[in-house]
């Protein structure tokens, strides 16, 4: 069904508040192949969409596709390419998650050549957005809401960080560096760095032609989360990020003199 909301579960309790929501498809953290979220599930525990998010090795791959053989999934998002190979033969759905690269139609149209869907960048405005969803020859799946992956190591940084300074280990931090301020999330495969104002796109009704509208609530609570389903982020830090401002400018006469 188009429209419908894909919705990241980070929570356990909600799962039971969205089991029986028609125009809800759950997403699930697969345990060992995903980076910067605090739950994921074992194969056995998923029977909608599995999320795959952290780069893979061969072995990881090979891990992955004797993984996916005996599950009962009905789609997947990843964004390592390694993993079309995995699921070039499965009948389910396929997401391509790339979103600091899938910003511009020749490239999502590209990759549309081998995946059912991509998730449209956070990065470009809405103007990108409404040329995108209308130039791209399959459906898209548009971000609504959710915290922007700023920056992912494969390192374990708050390890380094704790042990170099002989401080109690933590795997999850708030930091800032003066005004500007993350979250921070560390696991065995890496460390992703987030912002502390969660992306939200107030305007997605204005674009019904999508494949699914993307949710992704990290770090919120069960009452939140419902709230934000509902649309209702009024209380949580958020940010219309870089839809309303271009990230390229063009130099004016004179601006190299400067």
């Amino acid at each position: 069904m188009e429209g419908q909301k894909l919705v990241c579960i980070t929570n356990k309790e909600i799962i039971n508040d969205l089991r029986d929501r028609k125009d809800i498809i759950k997403l699930y953290p697969l345990k060992s192949f995903c980076v910067g979220y605090e739950l994921e599930f074992t194969i056995d525990e998923i029977d909608d969409f599995v999320l795959v998010n952290r780069i893979l090795t061969n072995q990881d791959l090979k891990n992955l596709q004797m993984i996916l053989t005996r599950a009962k999934i009905k789609g997947i998002v990843f964004d390592d390419l390694g993993v079309l190979e995995v699921v070039k033969d499965l009948k389910i759905t396929k997401i391509l998650m790339l979103n600091h690269l899938g910003n511009n139609v020749i490239s999502l149209n590209y990759y549309l050549e081998y995946v059912d869907s991509v998730i449209i960048s956070t990065d470009i405005t809405e103007e990108e957005i409404a040329y995108i969803l209308n130039n791209c020859h399959k459906k898209l799946v548009l971000p609504v809401f959710t915290l922007v992956s700023l920056m992912y190591s494969r390192r374990q940084l708050l390890t380094n960080y704790a042990n170099h300074y002989h401080l109690a280990k933590n795997n999850k931090m708030r930091v800032n560096i003066k005004e500007k301020y993350f979250q921070i999330y560390e696991n065995d495969y890496g460390t992703v760095f987030y912002p502390q104002k969660y992306y939200c796109f107030e305007n997605y009704q204005s674009y019904p032609h999508v494949l699914y509208y993307f949710y992704n609530p990290i770090f919120l609570k069960r009452e939140e989360i419902l709230k934000v389903l509902a649309d209702d982020w009024q209380d949580l830090p958020t940010t219309s990020f870089l839809l309303k401002q271009k990230t390229i400018y063009k130099i004016k006469d004179g601006d190299l003199n400067d």
